[in-house]
């Protein structure tokens, strides 16, 4: 059967779901359905569903397949990042199954309030979008659940056995960071010159110079970042050729603080140029390139490499035209090329253009392999100012990016790892401890016998003995 990579994602989507229903059917199985809640087995079902609703079968299934803009991402994500959160936040409630539903909601008060505090924050900072600040309600909510779980198991004595609420913990702060970071973050694109500050937000970017590449090193662009403050650093965003695809690649520079990352994204250089006057025109050999009412006809080349025989490293490229100005009169015309081989400049005369007084034409380049040739026409147009072309500088485009509290995503994550160990941890000896107990089975012995505490009565010593 021959797939295409697309139906071979969305087949992926296989695996997690059944994982999900095999979950499903255990639970089912032991009447503890409330722990499908867990982020474990509610990530598989999203991720299960977001392999096989991938975008284009969604546009399908509208009966226009299209293609889609990126902002369809933000509204298919935003729903599920909403049921994780609230699915993961509801997780606590398993252990109150035997609480009424008043005695639920007065002990979700404390976490619903920080769910709206969190909101308030974001408002008074500045946040005004809807969906955003649903979600940072929700990763509020859930957080602090989770949070007060951790610590209900600490108070008890068995925080190895927090590590499922720990993981939703992070999974609520990820969440926060993620809406923050990628709603609210700012984008601007400036061209910077080289030498010449500029200023962007609360800092002024310089552009200096290109760090050429090494063996070891990508070439990168050195641009000088001068904060408010007076403080002064440097950046290196690279732009570069990749060698085996011929590719253009970028990797922008970052620049993070506790608050917001900057990141520099180079996008455009331009090496500059020097003033030019006249128009380049290409022609290519037994064509007729109209300009301004005149036809050049490009006949052929000849190359003269007589010169190379008296020791000098040149060849001398002859162009042969015919010009036809409007007049209709025809006019044969040969253009001197001079190549040096021992990488001088080239040597190019200028040659009158016939029917145009005060016209000149030369040749710039040549190239014999593809029959083509270029010149630069001078003196031809009627609007003398279409031929000037000003120099230009040498100057870099960035797109500078600053994505407000990304450091929670970061947050998250660690906190979110802290509890998948813990939960590891446990499970690694429980699963020691079955061993044990299977082990002393298959040999009819009793399980060696649980330390006895110091310090209790001598009763209660060989009570716990026995």
């Amino acid at each position: 059967m021959n797939l295409s990579p697309r139906t071979k994602l969305r087949l992926l989507g296989i695996l997690p779901l059944i994982f999900f229903i095999a979950q499903f059917v255990h639970y089912l199985r032991i009447n503890e359905l409330g722990h499908l809640l867990w982020m474990c087995n509610v990530g598989n079902l999203l991720l299960a569903m977001g392999l096989f609703l991938e975008k284009p079968l969604l546009t399908r299934l509208s009966g226009n397949p299209s293609q889609v803009q990126t902002s369809f991402y933000g509204k298919t994500a935003a729903p599920a990042a909403l049921l994780l959160v609230v699915l993961s936040g509801l997780v606590p409630f398993l252990s109150w199954k035997s609480s009424s539903a008043s005695e639920l909601l007065r002990n979700a008060l404390r976490s619903l309030a920080v769910g709206a505090g969190v909101v308030v924050l974001a408002l008074v900072l500045g946040a005004r979008q809807p969906t955003s600040l649903i979600l940072l309600f929700a990763a509020g909510f859930s957080a602090d659940m989770n949070l007060r779980a951790v610590l209900r198991k600490a108070a008890n004595g068995k925080l190895a056995g927090a590590g499922g609420y720990l993981a939703h913990v992070g999974v609520g702060i990820m969440i926060a960071g993620i809406v923050v970071s990628g709603v609210y973050s700012k984008s601007s694109r400036v061209t910077l010159v080289r030498e010449v500050p500029t200023r962007v937000g609360d800092k002024t970017l310089t552009f200096l110079r290109i760090v050429p590449g090494t063996a070891t090193r990508k070439q990168a662009m050195e641009v000088r970042v001068r904060a408010a403050s007076g403080k002064t650093g440097y950046a290196y965003p690279k732009m570069y050729t990749n060698t085996k695809t011929g590719q253009l690649m970028v990797n922008p520079a970052i620049r993070r603080t506790a608050i917001f990352d900057d990141y520099l994204s180079p996008q455009q250089y331009d090496p500059g140029q020097p003033e030019k006057i006249g128009r380049e025109v290409q022609l290519t050999k037994g064509t007729t390139t109209n300009v301004e009412g005149t036809g050049f006809t490009f006949r052929d080349f000849n190359a003269d490499r007589s010169a190379m025989f008296e020791g000098k490293k040149q060849v001398l490229v002859l162009t042969d035209l015919t010009i036809t100005p409007p007049d209709g009169s025809k006019h044969d015309v040969t253009l001197r090329y001079v190549f040096h081989m021992d990488g001088a400049e080239a040597e190019a005369p200028e040659v009158e253009i016939p029917g145009h007084p005060g016209g000149v034409m030369q040749v710039l380049a040549v190239s014999p392999s593809d029959g083509a040739v270029a010149l630069r026409l001078r003196g031809i147009s009627k609007d003398p100012a279409a031929e000037h072309q000003a120099a230009t500088r040498e100057s870099l485009s960035l797109e500078v990016t600053r994505k407000p509290l990304i450091s929670l995503v970061w947050a998250g994550f660690y906190v979110l790892m802290a509890g998948g160990i813990l939960a590891l941890v446990k499970r690694a000896r429980e699963a020691r401890r079955a061993g044990v107990v299977e082990e002393a089975a298959a040999t009819g012995s009793k399980p060696a016998a649980a330390p006895v505490p110091a310090g209790l009565p001598v009763t209660a010593r060989s009570q716990l003995a026995r």
